[in-house]
């Protein structure tokens, strides 16, 4: 189950099943910076915007501070809407141009950066091991989530069954409309259709609304994963509370998915 959780004039926001883990995790909100409108007031990304460099940073610094890890441990990569996933052991590994994060050390902070996309972060308790993704819908298309079990499996030998994986805040069903041409690349992700993840849109025969959250989620039920949280906000929906690229047409800033292991 999410929930929300104030903490020094920040609102953020978690899953129950990982507060028994040896693990430090958060999605963040809008809610607890000073970076300036339209990137208002948490943005931990400059996006567009690279001129507020300055006021980002000091997020991200109140960020860690905020949940107890050290800021220059963080590692933040290249995101480019790919399925390139790298697993990293040092601040100083090559993050350019991928999407998916993955460590088994202690300490170090992975952080990647949304607004709408689907947030996952996938913890296997048995290996000590966590990934955060970014699934748009081209990562979706090319089954991001499944590529970070399939490496949580083969790399770290990580039991499946005992891997929990939370999908954090994105654009709902309700506000995504798609072509059918790329409803058609999303469907061939999954062994069935069902749950309603596509349904077609009221106000247009060519388009199809798509539920990227539950998409990803029946990824992961595909490749074994069961113990999944979903959370059910919808960012365009609620841009007050987080980061919207399609309600704010493009101008806006970016909420954070965060992980970290704990020795």
């Amino acid at each position: 189950m999410f929930y929300f959780q104030e903490k020094k004039e920040a609102n953020l926001y978690k899953s129950s099943i990982f507060d028994e883990e040896k693990i430090i995790h958060s999605f963040t909100t809008r809610t607890g910076g000073n970076t300036p409108p339209p990137l208002a007031s948490f943005s931990m990304g400059t996006a567009e915007n690279p001129e507020l460099i300055s006021y980002v940073e000091d997020n991200r610094k109140k960020i860690c501070e905020i949940l107890g890890v050290k800021y220059e441990n963080l590692i933040i990569p290249q995101q480019k809407h790919t399925d390139n996933i790298k697993i990293v052991s040092s601040i100083n590994d090559d993050v350019s141009n991928c999407d998916g994060l993955i460590t088994e050390v202690p300490e170090l902070v992975l952080m990647l950066l949304f607004a709408d996309c689907v947030p996952v972060i996938i913890y296997a308790p048995d290996r000590h091991v966590i990934s955060v993704v970014h699934a748009g819908w081209r990562g979706t298309a090319k089954s991001i989530v499944k590529k970070a079990v399939n490496i949580l499996d083969k790399e770290f030998h990580a039991d499946i069954k005992k891997i929990k994986a939370i999908i954090g805040p994105a654009i709902g069903q309700c506000c995504y409309p798609v072509s059918k041409e790329v409803s058609e690349e999303l469907i061939n992700t999954i062994k069935e259709d069902c749950d309603n993840i596509f349904t077609r849109n009221i106000n247009d025969n060519n388009l199809v609304n798509v539920d990227l959250k539950k998409l990803n989620a029946r990824q992961l039920e595909d490749t074994g994963v069961i113990n999944i949280d979903k959370s059910d906000n919808c960012t365009c929906c609620m841009s007050s509370v987080f980061y919207s690229y399609r309600a704010e047409n493009g101008k806006t800033g970016r909420h954070a998915a965060i992980a970290s292991l704990i020795r």
